[in-house]
């Protein structure tokens, strides 16, 4: 019962975070057999001194890159240090279900069809015990008829097959939509995709959310994912791209609005 845990680190990362996301893997009831944490850059004394201290903890295998150079690049030097078929992703601030590691491997096993799956998240800002909102996914045979609206996955609940991934082409650099894009890749390739009815990660919202949410930096972003995604070989071009184009206009509304867009979106 073999599988990788994949985590990306940068500097701007609280080492408080950090600490809870590891404790969380070390509390699990089935551990990994190795935990791959991609220095993303430069990180700070205080980042470092924890991992000194956990290395004794957990299986760690660390791949240092000089200077930081985004999300999916890093993720992608870890998939390659990654040593078995099953990754589970991990946020370096978010906190896993202790059962979560087991409940994906199992389904994994179970159905060897899947290549990928993920779950429900809780949200949280401070205190888990205080949940702010769930981020539930699509089960079934939903995912395929809501990918082209919403991201239909969630990134920080996932477990992959390795060689799945990179015969999509891994992790591409599209600025905050470098899982979306993957999943999008996967689907179109005919790759089978699940969610798992449950939460199994408490994800670390907090305040400003919705402000890094919002501004011309992700309206462009959302232009330039369509722009993708109308290159491949998928059905209604026309109305993804209308979708895409309203998804983009709604992040620059003021963040108000742009919240009760986001409960609508959940329910």
């Amino acid at each position: 019962m073999k599988f990788s845990v994949l985590m990306s680190l940068y500097q701007g990362e609280k080492a408080s975070f950090l600490f809870e996301a590891l404790n969380s893997i070390e509390n699990q009831t089935l551990k990994p057999s190795e935990v791959v944490i991609v220095h993303d850059g430069p990180l700070t004394d205080e980042l470092y001194n924890l991992l000194d201290k956990w290395r004794s903890k957990l299986p760690l295998k660390e791949v240092i890159l000089e200077k930081n150079q985004g999300l999916g690049i890093a993720l992608n030097k870890g998939l390659d240090a990654c040593s078995y078929e099953l990754v589970a992703r991990v946020d370096t601030d978010d906190i896993n279900l202790k059962e979560r590691f087991q409940v994906q491997y199992q389904f994994m096993s179970d159905n060897p069809q899947i290549d990928l799956c993920s779950a429900h998240i809780a949200e949280f800002e401070t205190d888990i015990s205080i949940i702010s909102g769930l981020r539930k996914v699509p089960i079934s045979e939903e995912i395929g008829k809501s990918i082209y609206r919403r991201n239909p996955i969630n990134h920080m609940a996932v477990m992959f097959k390795k060689s799945s991934v990179i015969k999509a082409g891994g992790y591409l650099h599209m600025p905050y939509m470098e899982d979306y894009y993957l999943w999008v890749r996967m689907h179109v390739m005919g790759m089978n995709i699940a969610n798992i009815d449950d939460v199994l990660v408490y994800a670390r919202v907090g305040n400003g959310m919705l402000e890094r949410r919002h501004g011309y930096k992700y309206y462009r972003s959302e232009l330039q994912f369509m722009k993708k995604l109308l290159k491949l070989p998928v059905k209604d071009k026309s109305k993804i791209a209308l979708i895409f184009l309203v998804r983009a206009h709604m992040r620059l509304l003021p963040t108000n609005i742009l919240g009760n867009f986001y409960k609508f979106v959940r329910q």
